[in-house]
Order: C-alpha cells, then sequence, then structure tokens
C-alpha cells in the first residue's frame, strides 16, 4: 500500500472541487470571481498547474486558488478555495504553506494563510495560521476588509507535516465524521483506489488524537 502521499491527496482534492465548482449556480461563480479576479482555476488543467509550481517570488500569476468540495452543504460559506505554496529553503528542502479563501455571503470574504515556521529572529518561528487581507505575499489582492488584522491572533499549528497540515485546513472546511471522512472516501473511491483512504484516516485520526 503507498505511503500518504501529499500530492497526490491534492490531486484528487482538486480534481473534485474543480467538478462541482463547474457546476456551481453562476450567481455564485460571479461574485467568487469579483472577489479574486481571474485567480481561479476553473478547470482541471489550471488546478495542476498551481500543485506543479513552486512560488519563487515572480510566478504568482502560476498559481490559481482551487475549488474546495462543499460538503457538508452548509450555510454560512457559500465556497471556499485554497492555493498550495510550495517554496525552496535556504536548505533547499520545499518548504509547504497553504492560502485559504472563504467566500462567505455577498461580497462578504475572509481569508487565511496556514504557513511554515519564519526563520529566526521573527516571532512567528512556529507553524501557524493567521488571517489575511490579501494573498500570496500581497500579490492577490482580495475584497477581505482591510480593517481585519493580519498579524495576529497567530494560532500554533500542532504539526509541521505539511501533509497534516492539510488534512487540518481541509478538516476545518468540512468538520470531521460526515464530513472530511466522506470526502477522503468519496474522491479515493472515485479514483479507483479506495483501500488507500486508510492511511490518509490513520493520519488525520493521529493529529486530532
Amino acid at each position: 500500500m503507498p505511503e500518504p502521499d501529499l500530492m497526490h491527496l491534492m490531486r484528487l482534492y482538486a480534481q473534485e472541487g474543480v467538478a462541482q465548482w463547474k457546476a456551481a449556480p453562476n450567481q455564485i461563480k460571479a461574485r467568487a470571481q469579483a472577489c479574486l479576479g481571474t485567480a481561479i482555476a476553473e478547470n482541471e488543467p489550471e488546478a495542476l498547474v498551481t500543485l506543479a509550481t513552486i512560488y519563487n517570488g515572480q510566478n504568482a500569476d502560476r498559481l490559481r486558488f482551487i475549488p474546495m468540495p462543499k460538503k457538508p452543504k452548509h450555510g454560512g460559506i457559500e465556497r471556499s478555495f485554497f492555493i498550495p505554496v510550495r517554496e525552496y529553503k535556504p536548505s533547499g528542502e520545499i518548504a509547504v504553506g497553504f492560502e485559504l479563501f472563504l467566500l462567505v455571503s455577498g461580497m462578504n470574504c475572509l481569508a487565511y494563510r496556514f504557513e511554515p515556521a519564519h526563520p529566526m529572529p521573527t516571532v512567528h518561528n512556529y507553524n501557524h495560521v493567521q488571517m489575511s487581507q490579501q494573498l500570496l505575499r500581497k500579490t492577490i489582492p482580495t475584497a477581505v476588509p482591510t480593517w481585519l488584522p493580519d498579524k495576529y491572533p497567530a494560532f500554533p499549528l500542532s504539526t509541521t507535516n505539511p501533509l497534516r497540515v492539510f488534512l487540518a485546513m481541509i478538516t476545518a472546511m468540512h468538520g470531521y465524521a460526515g464530513g472530511v471522512v466522506a470526502v477522503l472516501q468519496d474522491i479515493f473511491l472515485k479514483a479507483g483506489r479506495a483501500p488507500e483512504t486508510a492511511a490518509y484516516l490513520s493520519e488525520l485520526q493521529a493529529m486530532l488524537a
């Protein structure tokens, strides 16, 4: 059985999100586009380019917000989108963070960033999540209110593992039982890889324990 792999998981998750986005009501699409402009992955190739891109400070135009599956179909948040931000560290390793954008209602939006530890001497030298006003180093403007604080609070994450950070983010959006569990089961079943679901659920359970 293959080991859990972040890229494999994000590909299946993105495929489901894009498929659902294509069927979204036109009025929601119009409002999301008014908030994010052309920075939405409208199809699978655009989503895959985003997943494969390593951000270097000059190629933000290759990164688009990938629609997330809408499950459960609860009120409060109409649609959500994410961008994985992969960057080389001075050591040559790849650090992975995530940008999360929420279309709440009307033109009301919220955004968060899940970031790896910043290098010393910054005070955010731990994996954390915090609110954002503009995303991807302020290269993607959004309709998020400018009065929202985007430095603090910076909530610590209990893991430095990018796969678990991604699982934490999607659990926050879907919930656990009947939420992210059902999403994982569904996307692996559709890919003909249902037995692999157990490994990802095990990672999730270990993180939440």
